[in-house]
């Protein structure tokens, strides 16, 4: 086994020993949450790496391209009771996988979300029409699904979705990012109490209640534990106690501000029913009549029902369980002790709840309530005549940052109007910053308004974060300041695909080519831009007028739009080009090395960029269980790679490394223009940085001797050089270390200080050639650039690159 090899499976065996806690095993066996006869299975599961799920975006266009390439790998089972949802056993989750999925993550094209997090939002039954609260939203995935599910029933986007998070730094942070990719106009994020969000009025004293509320409480998570497992250590029965009563108050909250006949999914990533059916049982003895446990149908996959007895312990006795309120001793009573009556059994008909079980669903331990209200009672409120303001009326970061509702005989809206030949949505609202300065116009629907313009029966409201669609920025205030730009003001990311269909200006369509190499330079140069203009293969540049400024451009069908700037020197993206994501996002099969030469004891593979040199060997050993490494590849780099196929091999070819008789030509992308040719002759140290597999190479004078050669064989005027390099010696990262070194690292490298460029997307080393000897004679192999570096060269220039680098001499 490789050393890197050896490293994770050690560290998967101390996680498997540390999975284990006497106090969570004595709990949850005393509370009978799995049969006894199942025991076993569900702490066997427990102890499982979580498997990888992933939900497709089906408002996403052409998604359906990339539910077909989930379909035809087979490393992705489709859950059968979630449209869109798709399942990878840890084992199958590569490096490269993870790495695809990340990027499709962030471009919304997919969300990671675990199997039992999708079932909240389903049995909430949403509807498109509806006014939904997230009373504890961050991360925002649940948020997401929720909107998908209301357009599945409406495209018009009629309905109102508050998210409201506690956290202060998941609220500013992390949830305006994800809501944002739903590009809704109804949505809001929202800072406050869950468990005192205030109630809102209309009209004459008439309550404002929502259709669907949502609250996923914050919880111990101890159902989580499969994909934290350094949680067992530390788990104990004293913080769900803890947490108990918070719970209880956001779902009592929840159910006031529901509308009678609307839904309220309670659930936790809990398996304690300290949390779950305690918590529902005292939430229903409090409303009474007023409120109702519906029971849960029409899911497809395994659930067990509800507890209706539980224990209930006292952390000040160990041991010490109580089966009811009247059995516990005043001590242990709150004050003096942490026992509350809420805590206990106190109704019946609590099996309409639902749990999941890890063992039953190879997922999280989850557990589920849905409520409904029968009748709303609440005091008379007499709210006082106030004329209608523009400004929101919700507080902000401060007095400067508010929200202003804006009509079309703005100034700035008409010099908008004028400027992108645009029929404006409304309503909008004008967004000042903390500096009490316009910086952003959001398009928000009629239902956003209405509520945003209600009256708050609170002193101060939860603080506004983000609203509806963002549809226009102002320019940063470096960005062509010495140019005279005719507005300011560019399309945004979130709005891009509203706007082009309502603009008759400024509006580019290019091929799906041409916005792939867009996306990947992130310029088209002027001369290129008129060019595509010539030709007829850019449409709609007479409608720029030749002026400089915002534009949007798209792909020849509509279907995709990216927020650019026209400037003096030609078309720029002006957004996150990860956000982005790719016009018709695939799912790549998995990788896998091809053979490029084999004799009787070795073979040379061709090593794709993003493959682990353990995963190529796998595929070697899959035909030559006796393969082995003796030399290595960085996940990023690719090309000729040598594997012995025996031991005896291994020992020859080990000995002609250490001998430095094994000769490697590579081909490396460097910053800046070193000099023709050279020699490096720097002694390398090595740190392990982070633990597990992660190692940095150094310049050390007392480290191990390490020579590399190079040959520059064309340099760009965009300031990189193509090099040949000869290494001498073989160190862990020679190469990348010494082009750093000489102030020349590699293009992607960003271990060793380069920069990351748009057009680099992986890292810019590839192992052309390799010569060894084996007992037949001398082993030569050729592996010809990839079509990613190739891709990457054609970024900077139209060369013969074959010319230069694909001779076998």
């Amino acid at each position: 086994m490789s050393r890197h090899g050896a490293l994770r499976s050690a560290a998967q065996r101390r996680r498997n020993e540390a999975a284990s806690n006497e106090a969570f095993e004595a709990f949850y066996q005393r509370q009978e949450i799995v049969p006894k006869e199942q025991w076993g299975e569900f702490m066997e599961a427990m102890r499982r790496p979580m498997p990888v799920v992933v939900r497709l975006n089906p408002t996403r266009p052409h998604w359906q391209e990339l539910e077909r390439s989930f379909a035809d790998d087979p490393r992705w089972m489709r859950l059968p009771w979630f449209t869109c949802a798709w399942q990878c056993s840890a084992e199958n989750y590569d490096d490269a996988l993870r790495t695809q999925c990340s990027a499709l993550n962030k471009s919304y094209a997919l969300r990671f979300q675990e199997s039992a997090s999708l079932v909240p939002p389903l049995l909430l039954e949403v509807q498109a029409e509806d006014l939904l609260l997230d009373l504890c939203a961050a991360p925002g995935s649940k948020t997401l699904e929720c909107i998908e599910l209301m357009r599945e029933h409406g495209k018009q986007d009629a309905s109102v979705v508050i998210a409201n998070d506690a956290d202060a730094e998941r609220c500013f942070e992390l949830l305006p990012l994800i809501t944002r990719k739903a590009r809704h106009p109804g949505c809001a994020v929202v800072l406050g109490s869950a468990a005192k969000y205030p109630a809102q009025f209309r009209g004459q004293g008439e309550q404002l209640l929502y259709d669907r509320v949502l609250a996923d409480v914050p919880c111990s998570g101890d159902g989580t534990l499969r994909r934290r497992p350094h949680c067992w250590e530390s788990w104990s029965i004293e913080f769900p106690m803890s947490v108990h009563s918070k719970q209880l108050q956001i779902l009592c909250r929840g159910l006031h501000l529901l509308r009678p006949g609307g839904r309220l999914v309670y659930s936790t990533c809990s398996m304690n029913p300290l949390e779950n059916e305690a918590v529902v049982a005292a939430a229903l003895a409090r409303f009474g009549d007023d409120v109702a446990l519906l029971p849960v149908d029409g899911l497809r996959l395994k659930t067990a029902r509800g507890l209706e007895s539980w224990w209930v312990p006292d952390p000040q006795s160990p041991g010490v369980y109580y089966k009811s309120w009247a059995e516990v001793p005043t001590s242990a009573r709150k004050p003096t002790g942490q026992l509350t009556e809420s805590m206990f059994p106190c109704i019946d008909g609590l099996d309409r709840c639902i749990r999941l079980n890890p063992h039953d669903i190879d997922g999280s331990g989850f557990f589920v309530a849905v409520l409904t209200k029968k009748r709303h009672r609440a005091f008379p409120l007499e709210v006082p005549q106030q004329p209608t303001l523009d400004r929101i009326p919700w507080r902000a970061r401060n007095q400067n940052n508010c929200y202003m509702l804006v009509g079309r005989d703005n100034v700035d809206i008409e010099s908008i109007v004028g400027f992108y030949g645009l029929d404006m949505p409304e309503p909008l609202l004008a967004e000042y910053n903390i500096k009490g300065k316009l910086t952003q116009l959001n398009w928000v629907n009629q239902a956003l308004l209405q509520l945003l313009r209600s009256h708050l029966n609170c002193k101060g409201s939860p603080l506004l974060v983000s609203v509806g669609v963002p549809l226009f920025k102002l320019l940063d205030d470096n960005f062509m300041t010495n140019i005279d730009v005719p507005s300011r003001w560019r399309p945004a990311m979130e709005g891009a695909s509203t706007l082009a269909p309502r603009m008759t200006k400024r509006v580019l369509k290019i091929s799906l080519d041409e916005m792939r190499s867009l996306l990947m330079t992130r310029v088209l140069p002027m001369k290129r831009l008129l060019s595509l203009a010539a030709s007829g293969e850019l449409q709609g540049l007479q409608g720029c007028e030749d002026k400089l400024g915002g534009a949007v451009v798209g792909t020849a069908d509509g279907s995709f739009w990216v927020p650019c700037i026209i400037t003096g020197t030609g078309l720029e993206v002006y957004a996150s080009l990860e956000e982005i994501g790719d016009p018709l996002p695939k799912l790549l099969p998995p990788m896998r090395p091809e053979v490029v030469c084999q004799g009787p004891g070795y073979v040379v593979l061709n090593k794709p960029s993003g493959l682990r040199t353990e995963d190529a060997l796998r595929f070697v050993q899959e035909t030559s269980p006796s393969a082995e490494l003796v030399s290595r590849l960085d996940k990023g780099t690719s090309g000729c790679l040598l594997i012995p196929l025996s031991a005896d091999a291994a020992r020859d070819f080990t000995q002609q490394f250490a001998g430095t008789k094994v000769a490697k030509t590579y081909v490396a992308l460097v910053h800046g223009h070193p000099e023709p040719s050279g020699r490096i002759d720097a002694a390398l140290g090595l740190q392990q940085q982070g633990g597990g597999a992660k190692y940095r190479a150094f310049a050390d004078a007392s480290g191990k001797a390490a020579i590399t050669r190079y040959k520059m064989i064309w340099k760009s005027k965009e300031g990189v050089a193509l090099l040949l390099v000869f290494p001498e010696t073989g160190r862990t990262h020679q190469i990348r270390c010494h082009m750093a070194h000489i102030g020349h690292p590699l293009v992607g490298d960003t271990k060793y200080g380069g920069h990351p460029v748009a057009w680099c997307k992986r890292l810019a080393l590839h192992c052309l050639a390799l010569e060894a000897l084996d007992v037949e004679g001398s082993v030569r192999a050729f592996a010809a650039l990839p079509r990613d570096f190739v891709s990457m060269l054609n970024a900077l220039e139209q060369l013969d690159w074959r010319a230069l680098v694909e001779h076998k001499d």
